[in-house]
């Protein structure tokens, strides 16, 4: 019988009476060196850091438009008298009307930074809050089983696609880190309950930090129910890792509920958060709140790479129970409204991380990866910027600049109502959707598109001056009405003087 001879490596080479392998090296030739390995951690480091970079890049070249500029103001307005705001301070139409600031302390962080760093108080805020959602979604994608090389993808798409909103400044970026460290939880409570102690405290400081804490609470409602399904349907399924401790997360959603309760408004502001999302008239009229058109490549993208992952993990059959129920219901409802949309990455980096792991790349697959690395830092660092507290051209400085000496109430359109705040003048409307909605959102609507006369409402709010873009319905009709004249031009804005005003 012929004996089968097995090579075992050893620190010396081959081991006696085995043949050495094709190509490799005798004892007497020079030893085989092994390809250096680049340690996982480093390569998540770093692309961590090419994520973040890419954040800073896209803040610094972000001129201020919108709802920045009255979260500014309301912060400021905050520190200036050392209490919540009651009526509302910015407009003319609701003055007497109480506005709820559900984002109070998002607008009190960007009003301190402010008063620290100025101008570039807004590119702080942006870049310090996309570099903790990108942490947060790190730390979640390796609790849910990603490493090396896909963390980094993970990071970059995310940063990709999450950086315009982030750079908005809004209590929306700290919902972008709550929501990748409740799932964080969630994944790691799955094998130590404890982790649920973390929940409450972090409901503290979502609900007083932005209206989508709702979105919180209805994460671990699903959690909870998954943990209440029959183990033998969940076999079934084949769905993944749905939690065994239905009892602490039950008890964990009724603490998490309560403490969202701990707010200037108690109770109350999660029944006005329920009906600001339900209420058809925002949607009606705020692009946001509204169904996506797909006309932009990157609309496009920000919905299809969820929509894939979540298709290959059906197909793969790997589809984690939370993270596959919250990506179906997050698409379908970010077809009716998109500002989800930012929800539904965060949580398909939990559903790629539960994708199979791919065999290790070579070195030549290795070296152009990192070529692509290098070249996307290199653009990073290239990209354009403007000044720190810089506004978009598309906004009518000139406009306000005049009207700086000439006092009255002005009529402006609904874009540039939050400028108007900036600039210390009343608003008609503004960005604060919710707090219009009624009848002055409907005749605001009603002036702008021209479908009744817009004097009478212009005269029942004693309105003397209107700022409207040029070659607009409106103000062809303004410059042919004798009760209105033009009192200053630019390529961005006309300014309408009520005649005898």
């Amino acid at each position: 019988m012929q004996a089968s001879v097995q090579v075992v490596g050893s620190p010396g080479g081959l081991t006696a009476g085995a043949a050495p392998a094709r190509g490799a090296s005798t004892e007497s030739g020079p030893k085989a060196r092994p390809q250096p390995r680049v340690a996982r951690w480093v390569i998540e480091l770093a692309g961590l850091a090419l994520g973040v970079g890419f954040v800073a890049a896209v803040a610094l070249d972000h001129p201020l438009s919108n709802d920045e500029l009255w979260s500014m103001a309301a912060g400021q307005w905050m520190l200036a008298h050392h209490a919540f705001i009651g009526l509302d301070p910015f407009s003319y139409t609701e003055a007497h009307r109480r506005w709820v600031t559900d984002e109070w302390g998002s607008e009190v962080v960007l009003a301190g930074l402010g008063r620290l760093f100025g101008a570039a108080a807004y590119d702080v805020y942006a870049v310090v809050l996309g570099a903790l959602c990108l942490a947060s979604c790190t730390a979640y994608a390796k609790a849910a089983g990603a490493r090396g090389g896909r963390v980094v993808s993970i990071v970059l798409l995310l940063a990709l696609g999450l950086a315009g909103t982030v750079v908005s400044d809004r209590g929306l970026d700290f919902s972008l880190v709550w929501l990748p460290l409740e799932l964080l939880v969630l994944t790691k409570a799955r094998y130590r309950p404890r982790w649920l102690l973390a929940l409450p405290p972090l409901f503290v400081l979502w609900v007083n930090t932005h209206g989508s804490v709702l979105l919180g609470l209805g994460v671990l409602a699903v959690e909870l129910a998954w943990s209440l399904v029959p183990e033998r349907v969940v076999a079934r399924l084949r769905v993944l890792h749905p939690s065994p401790w239905r009892g602490a997360l039950a008890l964990s959603l009724v603490a998490s509920a309560a403490a969202a309760c701990i707010n200037p408004y108690g109770p109350a502001l999660l029944r006005y958060d329920l009906d600001v999302a339900r209420d058809p008239q925002i949607a009606q009229f705020i692009s946001e709140w509204s169904s996506p058109d797909f006309h932009s490549l990157m609309v496009v993208l920000v919905y299809c790479v969820p929509l894939g992952v979540l298709v290959a993990c059906v197909h793969v059959r790997r589809v984690p129970a939370l993270e596959g129920t919250l990506a179906a219901l997050l698409f379908v409802e970010a077809l009716r409204t998109q500002r989800l949309v930012v929800y539904l990455m965060v949580v398909a980096a939990g559903l790629a991380a539960c994708l199979p792991q791919r065999p290790a790349f070579g070195p030549t697959a290795r070296r152009w990866m990192g070529a692509g690395l290098v070249v996307l830092a290199v653009v990073t660092v290239a990209a354009p910027s403007v000044p720190a507290g810089s506004v978009s051209p598309t906004l009518p400085v000139q406009a306000f600049d005049y009207l700086r000496t000439h006092p009255g109430r002005i009529f402006t359109e609904y874009t540039w109502g939050d400028y108007s705040i900036a600039r210390h003048r009343a608003t008609f409307v503004d960005g604060r959707t919710d707090l219009f909605e009624g009848k002055v959102l409907e005749e605001f609507f009603a002036v702008s598109d021209l479908s009744t006369d817009p004097d009478p409402v212009l005269s029942a709010y004693d309105v003397s001056y209107v700022v409207w873009a040029p070659g607009t319905a409106l103000s062809l009709y303004l410059a042919h009405d004798p009760r209105w004249r033009v009192v200053e031009r630019s390529a961005v804005a006309l300014v309408f003087a009520r005649r005898g005003g």
